[in-house]
């Protein structure tokens, strides 16, 4: 059987909105675009800065500003999901109906602002630390392990991927995480897609 023809998947080059009608009385929110691939050379310094802008939990830019300081949204993450190929990039949250387009506005807000600014130093020592800190956490049983090994092996990692990726992690600057955010996230070119009352959010982005 011949093997299957892989095609790199297009860049977004336009804003694109999908509204999806529905009887709720939250929005659910999902907002990305193409991220990396897992052998790409950035991969260490886009995890941290993802995790800066919004897979860090309590500690990411996007819970403190959406959650604690503007009540917007119980939860919200921000996610790179590296494969073969180019995987996607994507933020989720939910919010009340009417505070739709203020909760967009606000996770557009928070990537322009990992774009145009540098990281402070707490949150490059917090966001590596944590990473480098919960790695063995992805090592602690037979599954994981093996997991973690069937990773190495396709993506043709190495054998040395378990002692170097702290290090690798810990090389990763300000700078570094600037330039990244400039180059792989893209406030002005996405999907946005809201499940919700459309109608009374009045959604426009």
């Amino acid at each position: 059987m011949p093997g299957r023809t892989l095609k790199k998947p297009r860049a977004i080059d336009k804003k694109a909105v999908q509204l999806i009608e529905k009887d709720l009385t939250q929005s659910t929110i999902v907002l990305g675009h193409v991220g990396i691939s897992r052998t790409n050379p950035d991969f260490y310094s886009v995890t941290v800065m993802n995790h800066i802008l919004g897979a860090g939990g309590f500690s990411s830019r996007l819970m403190d500003s959406i959650r604690d300081k503007q009540g917007l949204a119980y939860g919200i993450m921000s996610h790179y999901e590296a494969r073969a190929m180019p995987g996607p990039f994507w933020v989720n949250l939910q919010t009340k109906t009417e505070t739709t387009n203020q909760a967009i506005s606000g996770v557009l807000a928070e990537i322009k602002g990992l774009r145009e600014g540098m990281v402070t130093d707490q949150e490059l020592a917090e966001a590596k630390s944590f990473l480098m800190g919960s790695f063995p956490l992805r090592l602690d049983s037979t599954a994981k392990l093996a997991h973690v090994l069937a990773q190495v092996e396709f993506f043709g990692l190495g054998f040395d991927y378990f002692s170097h990726y702290p290090q690798w992690i810990e090389q990763v600057t300000k700078e570094d995480v600037q330039r990244v955010a400039k180059q792989y996230l893209n406030p002005q070119h996405y999907v946005l897609v809201v499940v919700g009352n459309i109608a009374k959010a009045k959604v426009r982005h």
